[in-house]
């Protein structure tokens, strides 16, 4: 699992390898706040698959800074 920061949150890589073959993007964006730690999954489509683990990881990361710019901005509910 690849970890990277963007704006101050920590956002792991964790795309996986389907049986059938091709990739699925999935990412999640870990928050700390205050006493806690919360893990927020982020996935791509259902039936969106790629064809290396890297361009899923490129795709995941992609929705994850989007939803960090969410967040920044009000735009997702979590404030």
């Amino acid at each position: 699992m690849k970890r990277v920061s963007y704006k101050g949150h920590a956002i792991e890589l964790a795309s996986h390898r389907l049986r059938s073959g091709g990739w699925v993007a999935r990412a999640t964006v870990i928050l700390h706040e205050a006493n806690s730690v919360k893990m927020v999954p982020v996935f791509g489509r259902r039936r969106a698959t790629f064809d290396s683990r890297r361009e899923a990881d490129a795709y995941a990361l992609e929705l994850a800074r989007l939803w960090v710019e969410g967040r920044i901005w009000g735009a997702n509910g979590h404030g």
